[in-house]
């Protein structure tokens, strides 16, 4: 059967000279889930050989299939390591190398998955397995928000005399659990008509779906809307989108939409555009961490691992389809690399790379002082702002974005009794491989993590001499580079997440145009 392709194929890798190999054996052996390397030994090519022929060669329901294999045998196999977890030690500890353990355990009669277990045994730490602990029940109010959740998109009516016949005693008792009390009786109503119609329609066929980006994005616009009223602010309803998929679906989207009669139309129907950078930034960062090569093998061994531990992630081969190629992937989470500089033998002045371009280095050490001068003047324009604020009124800072590249981030900071509350945007919403978001110094310097009571960065209790300089040096350096000269700030105005549609430039306020809270605003 030949190959369907869908999205960039160009993996930017050419396989040698008189290699050659049946697609059609090669794309099983790949639905199967076998490991890269073990494809690359049964086939005699490389690993990279292997990867440009699949990429050709391959569909979305082989990525699929390939993932439904790998969680099938990588589960399996790490209980089956855990349950040996002694005789795996001792082996190690006896010198028997993580590739020939497996195989002993296999010669002494234990039914273990031979290739999967070689990778597991590469992931940091001692070798073993872990025994998966009961996975706790399905809560109801999950399965009523994923039910809400995709009759909300796919536009259900609500029939109100049906829900009245159908809906279940439970689920009103849940709902009502979970909802502020104040909820109007006919907004309640709506939830639950909208609930069971949507039920109907799942068992007529009529919604088959739901994709686990257009979740995350329903609940996102119903958030923002504030359609619904949560009793419990740490307990959100509708639920957010990874929780949902952590908590309900267990680590694997699929999952989720099977318990209520749903399937996944296509294999990126799996993953968020967030979620391909977060799996490339966190592998990234292990290689860093533990000195791995950041190649298509280490990758291919870290997603084995990370679904032993119910953590669906993106193969290779849909990162290369993505991104075109796997070293733009690495890119898209990597700084790029800086072009060493070079001193000319003629005598001309030493030439070296920086940001704006080609240049001396007095040149550049010129530019770097500007640069300097424009941010601490800007930090000292801002902080001035911030000090002259009354209490409970917003700054808010939003970045110029050039065409191709909107929307843009934009940070806050917020004046209490308590200090200021600072904020700088997440990659949630944003193109993430655009705007590069260093999420590590964002914690080294102290700021919290989004959670599911503020989708960006933040920093809370911050005195309001230091607010300006902590939000202007997470925007320096924390994300792409940017010029002060780029970036607006305004005053008094609450930010609708993509900030207000006036407001000041450094340029202006250097002419001395704003020189008050009130000309800011």
């Amino acid at each position: 059967m030949e190959a369907k392709n869908s999205g960039p194929v160009m993996s930017g890798i050419i396989p040698p000279p008189g290699w050659f190999v049946d697609p059609g054996a090669l794309r099983k052996a790949y639905r199967s889930g076998d490991p890269f390397r073990t494809l690359a030994a049964a086939f005699g090519g490389s690993v990279n050989d292997i990867s440009y022929t699949i990429t050709d060669q391959s569909d979305s329901g082989d990525h699929l299939e390939r993932s439904r294999s790998i969680r099938r045998r990588s589960l399996a196999t790490t209980g089956v390591l855990a349950g040996h977890e002694d005789m795996v030690e001792r082996l190690f500890e006896a010198d028997i190398s993580r590739e020939d353990i497996p195989k002993v355990l296999s010669a002494l009669g234990i039914d273990v998955d031979v290739d999967i277990a070689v990778e597991l045994l590469h992931i940091p730490g001692v070798p073993g397995g872990q025994l998966e602990e009961p996975l706790p029940p399905r809560r109801v109010g999950d399965k009523l928000s994923l039910l809400y959740i995709t009759g909300k998109y796919h536009g259900i009516e609500p029939d109100y005399e049906l829900a009245l016949g159908k809906i279940s005693v439970t689920a009103v008792t849940k709902l009502r659990e979970l909802l502020h009390p104040n909820i109007p009786y006919r907004r309640l109503a709506e939830i639950l008509a909208v609930i069971e119609t949507t039920a109907l329609a799942i068992r007529a066929r009529t919604i088959t779906t739901l994709a686990y980006a257009d979740y995350d994005e329903t609940v996102q616009t119903l958030s923002r809307h504030r359609v619904t009223t949560t009793n419990d602010p740490a307990d959100p309803w509708p639920v957010p989108a990874s929780t949902l998929r952590r908590r309900f679906a267990y680590g694997f989207w699929e999952e989720a939409l099977r318990t209520v009669g749903l399937h996944l139309a296509t294999g990126e129907d799996r993953f968020s555009e967030l979620d391909y950078f977060e799996a490339l930034d966190r592998f990234t960062e292990e290689c860093i961490e533990f000195g791995y090569a950041m190649d298509i093998e280490i990758y291919d061994r870290w997603v084995i691992a990370e679904t032993a531990i119910r953590h669906e992630c993106p193969s290779a081969v849909e990162l290369i389809r993505r991104y075109g190629s796997w070293a733009a992937a690495l890119e898209s989470v990597l700084p790029p690399e800086c072009q060493e500089e070079t001193r000319p033998d003629d005598g001309e002045p030493e030439y070296v790379d920086y940001d704006s371009g080609w240049g001396t280095l007095e040149e550049l050490e010129e530019w770097e002082e500007n640069l300097d001068n424009d941010w601490r003047a800007a930090g000292k324009l801002i902080g001035q702002l911030i000090e002259a604020m009354p209490a409970d009124s917003f700054l808010h800072i939003r970045y110029a974005a050039p065409e191709g590249r909107q929307p843009a981030p934009y940070a806050r900071a917020t004046t209490g009794t308590d200090g200021v509350y600072c904020e700088i945007v997440s990659d949630a919403g944003l193109t993430p491989h655009q705007w590069r978001l260093s999420t590590h110094r964002l914690s080294d310097d102290g700021w919290s993590a989004p959670n599911e009571n503020n989708a960006n960065w933040h920093k809370a209790g911050v005195p309001r001499t230091e607010a300006a300089a902590q939000i202007l040096n997470e925007i320096r350096f924390g994300r792409v580079p940017v010029e002060a000269s780029e970036l607006t700030w305004s005053v008094g105005q609450v930010p609708d997440g993509s900030g207000p549609t006036s407001g000041v430039t450094l340029d202006a306020a250097l002419r001395g145009v704003v020189q008050s809270v009130r000309n800011a605003s």
